[in-house]
């Protein structure tokens, strides 16, 4: 199934196959997954979202949809503890125009 993926959106940053072996114990993945991990440095978390939609709606997903299930997940870490960013109604929008959950995963020391 990666592979069927890969022919429609690219190249993974990176992904895996269901059946395929990890760690040491060899257990074997319960699913495919493929993903596209964005660094946004200096960007805000709106703008990488609006990123990941743009590439989402830029690819036709009709070929797959009845096998697959796409979400967006963010992690954000912070060093210090502090931080915020804030999502506008736009994107709001676009996320259920595209029918995507989001997620988000927070990392502070």
């Amino acid at each position: 199934m990666l592979e069927k993926i890969i022919n429609i959106l690219g190249e993974p940053t990176n992904g895996f196959s269901k059946g395929q072996e990890f760690g040491k114990s060899k257990k074997l993945r319960p699913h495919t997954q493929w993903n596209l991990e964005i660094d946004f440095g200096n960007s805000n978390m709106q703008a990488c979202i609006n990123e990941i939609l743009g590439f989402y709606n830029a690819n036709d997903l009709s070929v797959i949809n009845s096998e697959c299930e796409a979400d967006i997940f963010c992690m954000a870490s912070s060093d210090n503890g502090q931080g915020s960013f804030t999502l506008d109604a736009e994107i709001y929008q676009k996320l259920v125009e595209a029918r995507l959950n989001i997620t988000f995963d927070f990392y502070s020391d």
